[in-house]
C-alpha cells in the first residue's frame, strides 16, 4: 500500500464503504491497513468523511487510528466530534495519548470530553495532563502492575489470570512493589514471579536498588539514564517517593525526536510549532506571521546602519553596496553553525550555561582561523569583481572580525538564553542574525568611512 496510486485507491475505498454504510467490511478493511499508511490515508479523507469514519466504527478501533496521527491533528479531529462520541474514543487510548490530546484541546472542549469519560479514566487523564510535556510525568503511562510488598507470588499470578483482558496491553516485564502508602520499594522481574514458589512474598525477591526517575525530570535527563541502564521502562516517583507512573524507553526516544522536530520548525520560522497542511489556511498564516512580522522589525534595525552611512559613504562609493549581502551571508552562516553546535551539545548534556566561558574561548579560536581564511577569499572575490585594491581591502578586512563576533554570539547565545529560561531554538537565530548584520554592515561601512579618500 505504499504506492501512491494504491494509497489513493485505499482512501477512496474507505469513502465508498462509509457512504454505503458497510461498517463490518470497513472495520475488517481497516485492520488490514499497514500502520505506516494509516496517517497518510486518514489525511487523504476530507473532514466530513474523517468524522463519519470515527463515529461509524467501534471506539477501540477509532482510538487505534487516531493514535497514528500527530497530537495536534488528532486533537483537531477529536474536537469536531460530539463530546460523548469523543469521550468513548479517548477512553480507549493509552493514558499518555489521552493526556497528549487533551492538553491540545481548548479547556472547555477537554472538560466536556472528560465529563463523559469513565470517571477513573478521566481522573487519571486530568492527573497526567497536569505535567509538563517535556518531563517524565508528561510521557509516563499509568498502565503498570503494582503490588504491596506483603503479597505473595501466587497472588500476583492469580491477579494476572483474573484480569487477563484488562492487562493485555500492559508491559508485564516488571512488577513494581510498594508499601501500604504507595511508596516505591523496588521492582520484581516477572520471570522471578513465575519461577518462584507460590508462597514467596514479593519483598523477598525484590530488587531494592531500583533505578527510578522523578516526575519533573526533563527528557534529556531521562535519555541519559536510559543510555546508562538497560531497562526498557523505569518507575516514576513524586517528591515523596510515591509511585505515580512508568516511563518507557521508546516514549523518551519519541519525545526527544519531537523536541528536535519542534526546534527545527522554530529555526525555520514556525514559532507555534507543529503545522500541517491539513489545518485551516487562516491559522497557518497567523502561525507564520508570528515569526515574519518580528523578523521584519529586527531587520529594520540592521538596515538602519546602512541608512546612517548612506550619505557619507555609499553615495561616494556605491560599489560597496553589492558586497554588504556577502558579508552578512558569510557571517550569518558561521553564526548558525555555532548555534547548531551549542544547541546540540546542550540537548546531549555535553554543555550547560555554566560552560559559557569555555565555549566562548573555543569559538573564538575557530572564528579567528576561519575569519582569516574567509577574509582572504572575500578579498580575492572583491578584487576580481571590482578591480579596486582598496575596496577589496575594506571588504576583506571586515570579514575576520565579523566572523569572530559571529561565532562568539552564535556559540554563547543559546546558553545565555537557556540561563534565562528562553527557548534558544526559537529566539537565538533571529536575535543573533540581527546583531551580526548590524556588526557586519557597521564594520564594512565604518572602515570605508575611515578610508574614504582612498576609495574614491
Amino acid at each position: 500500500m505504499t504506492d501512491r496510486t494504491t494509497d489513493i485507491a485505499v482512501w477512496e475505498q474507505i469513502e465508498q464503504m462509509l457512504d454505503s454504510g458497510d461498517v463490518a467490511h470497513l472495520e475488517n478493511f481497516l485492520h488490514l491497513l499497514p500502520p505506516g499508511d494509516t496517517a497518510y490515508t486518514l489525511n487523504r479523507l476530507d473532514l466530513e468523511h474523517q468524522k463519519k469514519l470515527l463515529t461509524a466504527i467501534r471506539p477501540e478501533l477509532a482510538a487505534q487510528l487516531v493514535e497514528h496521527l500527530a497530537d495536534t491533528q488528532a486533537a483537531d479531529l477529536i474536537e469536531e466530534l460530539p463530546p460523548r462520541g469523543a469521550a468513548a474514543i479517548v477512553d480507549e487510548m493509552d493514558s499518555d495519548d489521552q493526556a497528549d490530546i487533551l492538553v491540545e484541546l481548548p479547556d472547555a472542549d477537554a472538560e466536556a470530553i472528560l465529563e463523559h469519560m469513565d470517571p477513573a479514566e478521566a481522573s487519571d487523564a486530568r492527573r497526567l495532563a497536569g505535567y509538563e510535556p517535556d518531563t517524565a510525568g508528561g510521557v509516563m503511562i499509568s498502565e503498570y502492575l503494582s503490588y504491596r510488598s506483603d503479597r505473595q507470588t501466587s497472588d500476583v499470578l492469580q491477579d494476572l489470570r483474573d484480569h487477563a483482558e484488562a492487562y493485555r496491553e500492559y508491559d508485564v516485564q516488571y512488577v513494581y512493589v510498594t508499601n501500604e502508602r504507595g511508596k516505591l520499594l523496588g521492582l520484581v522481574q516477572m520471570r522471578d514471579v513465575v519461577l518462584s514458589r507460590g508462597d514467596i512474598p514479593l519483598d523477598s525477591i525484590i530488587l531494592p536498588q531500583t533505578v527510578r526517575v522523578r516526575a519533573d525530570d526533563r527528557i534529556d535527563q531521562l535519555e541519559d539514564i536510559f543510555d546508562r541502564y538497560s531497562f526498557n521502562a523505569l518507575p516514576v516517583v513524586d517528591q515523596g517517593e510515591l509511585l505515580v507512573g512508568v516511563v518507557h524507553r521508546a516514549a523518551v526516544q519519541e519525545a526527544h525526536s519531537e523536541q528536535s522536530d519542534r526546534a527545527l520548525l522554530r529555526l525555520s520560522g514556525l514559532i507555534a510549532g507543529e503545522e500541517l497542511r491539513s489545518m485551516a489556511v487562516g491559522p497557518r498564516a497567523v502561525r507564520r506571521l508570528a515569526y515574519l512580522v518580528p523578523n521584519v522589525l529586527l531587520m529594520v534595525i540592521s538596515i538602519s546602519v546602512i541608512a546612517a552611512f548612506e550619505d557619507i559613504v555609499l553615495k561616494e562609493v556605491i560599489a560597496l553596496a553589492i558586497f554588504l549581502p556577502l558579508v552578512a551571508g558569510v557571517a550569518g552562516s558561521a553564526a548558525n553553525q555555532a548555534i547548531a553546535v551549542s544547541i546540540r551539545e546542550m540537548s546531549l548534556g555535553l554543555a550547560k550555561p555554566a560552560d559559557l566561558g569555555r565555549v566562548l574561548v573555543q569559538e573564538l579560536q575557530v572564528g579567528l582561523i576561519n575569519g582569516l581564511v574567509l577574509g582572504a577569499v572575500v578579498f580575492l572575490v572583491a578584487l576580481a569583481m571590482r578591480g579596486h585594491l582598496n575596496i577589496a581591502l575594506v571588504v576583506g578586512g571586515a570579514i575576520p572580525l565579523t566572523i569572530v563576533i559571529s561565532v562568539a554570539l552564535g556559540g554563547t547565545g543559546p546558553m545565555i538564553l537557556r540561563r534565562f529560561n528562553i527557548d534558544p531554538a526559537m529566539a537565538c537565530a533571529p536575535i543573533v542574525t540581527t546583531l551580526i548584520d548590524f556588526v557586519g554592515f557597521f564594520l564594512v561601512l565604518g572602515l570605508a568611512w575611515l578610508a574614504l579618500d582612498a576609495l574614491k
